[in-house]
């Protein structure tokens, strides 16, 4: 007769999430959790809702701005030609292309602000009224461009924020701001050579993302009130650059530097708060891009894009928590709809930009030479989504015989299945293991009889259409 100290359990789906390596992390937490819904029904594994891509053949550039209008349109602005695209009622037209009178033409940041589409290039701020810019006549007819002109010109950051119904645009050390129609180059200046790469807010102060360059690893945050000669605080970490601000409710977390760094912000100084898990190295980097980021009730959307050697897989990430009961935990619920590899791309990609609207949420992305804006699907499933387990030991010294693995779900649609498979002893390559279904258990089972030093679990299942296996926990038993 077997007892409880014979089996391994493999459960608690949304009281951990991602580990810190396959070797170490908190309890329950899992080394890889790629496609699932842990947060709606807490308790059961789900399959999460696929990406998928909304815009066809009609984006021909990465959409690092965007601006979901009070006319329920979206607008979606290249960052290297200055094209525009709209999104209405799932058709997409490119509606017009900037010619800024100097600069590059490429949209550095974009904001709707008092009745306005405000966006940037890198020597100009141009605009259009939110009520006069539907469709490409109306863009022709309506758009002012060079509608203002930057003192600085950065050439790569125009970040942009509304605070205290003002708003704020970076442009290199300086904030410029737009006071209603009344524009200003110069709000605050803040000290060479930093420059405003992102921008964010917290009560009613605006947060100030800075960054040098990629080989200068310093940077700081500066609060500022709105309305005093000087910022109110700073603070130096060693990163180069502050590159995104995640919408947390009542709290901040940001994204810096290119090795996986998560910061929360108390007020006044940066903790850091979770490193994202992989391979990182001066070779192996990646990064948040200020527009990246995104919330839905109490999830905090971000895409990380790959910057060289995809130190981990890339895809739309979220901290996310069923209520304030439970732990805020990352994982990676949503990759991008591409399948040009016949399978998940989550390597060699960039995330632009990110909206949220109502329960819909889309991310604009960039694979190689192709482009385009996905949308989650509410009625279909993600497939080929997989959860791995971090490294389990029983005796390091002498082979273990792991005799027994079993699934039980809570739920099995028609056409849909569970597969099971293990990596034993550091191979990197999972074995699927042939299982048993026991409908009258609700339970999957396969008698492998494994023996090794090292083991982990993979679990995956199939999908149909929009019906998926709902799990409620694993188990491996022991010899």
């Amino acid at each position: 007769m077997q007892t409880q100290q014979d089996l391994i359990p493999i459960d608690s789906w949304n009281q951990a999430g991602l580990a810190d390596s396959r070797f170490s992390g908190v309890k329950n937490s899992f080394y890889k959790m790629l496609g699932w819904d842990v947060h709606s029904t807490p308790g059961l594994l789900k399959v999460a809702q696929k990406m998928t891509k909304d815009s066809g053949t009609t984006i021909t550039a990465l959409c690092r701005a965007s601006v979901s209008s009070s006319e329920n349109i979206r607008y979606w602005f290249s960052y290297t030609d200055g094209k525009i695209w709209q999104e209405k009622a799932g058709t997409y037209t490119l509606v017009h292309t900037t010619t800024a009178g100097a600069g590059t033409h490429g949209c550095l940041g974009a904001i709707e602000y008092r009745g306005f589409i405000y966006f940037a290039t890198q020597s100009r701020l141009h605009r259009i009224a939110v009520g006069s810019a539907d469709g490409s006549a109306a863009w022709t007819s309506n758009v002012a461009e060079d509608w203002a002109t930057f003192t600085t010109t950065d050439t790569e950051f125009h970040p942009m924020v509304e605070q205290n119904l003002i708003l704020y645009i970076g442009d290199g050390n300086q904030l410029a701001q737009v006071d209603n129609v009344t524009f200003s180059a110069s709000a605050l200046d803040i000290k060479t050579p930093l420059r405003i790469k992102s921008l964010g807010k917290t009560n009613t102060d605006v947060l100030i993302g800075t960054y040098v360059a990629d080989t200068v690893t310093e940077t700081e945050i500066i609060r500022w009130n709105t309305w005093s000669v000087s910022f109110t605080s700073s603070d130096t970490i060693p990163e180069n650059g502050i590159n995104a601000f995640l919408p947390g409710d009542n709290f901040v977390i940001v994204q810096a530097g290119n090795q996986g760094n998560f910061y929360y912000y108390d007020g006044s100084k940066l903790e850091l708060y979770k490193k994202l898990p992989g391979d990182w190295s001066p070779t192996k980097y990646g990064t948040v891009h200020p527009n990246a980021v995104g919330r839905i009730g109490e999830r905090i959307l971000f895409g990380l894009s790959n910057g060289s050697g995809n130190p981990t897989e890339q895809g739309v990430y979220q901290f996310a928590r069923n209520s304030r009961n439970y732990p805020l935990i990352l994982d990676l619920p949503y990759p991008i709809s591409e399948r040009s590899t016949g399978s998940l791309v989550t390597s060699g990609i960039e995330i632009g930009a990110i909206q949220v609207v109502g329960n819909d949420i889309y991310c604009s992305w960039k694979n190689s030479t192709t482009y385009g804006i996905d949308k989650l699907d509410y009625s279909n499933k993600l497939s080929l989504g997989y959860l791995e387990t971090r490294t389990m030991v029983v005796n390091r010294e002498a082979l273990s015989t792991f005799t027994k693995f079993v699934t039980a779900y809570y739920s099995l649609p028609a056409s849909t299945s569970i597969v099971m498979g293990y990596d034993k002893n550091h191979t990197g390559a999972y074995t699927t293991m042939t299982s048993v279904l026991d409908t009258q258990r609700k339970i999957y089972e396969a008698g492998e009889g494994v023996e090794a030093t090292t083991l982990q679990f993979r679990l995956s299942v199939t999908v149909n259409s929009n019906d998926a296996p709902e799990i409620e926990s694993a188990g491996i038993f022991l010899s």
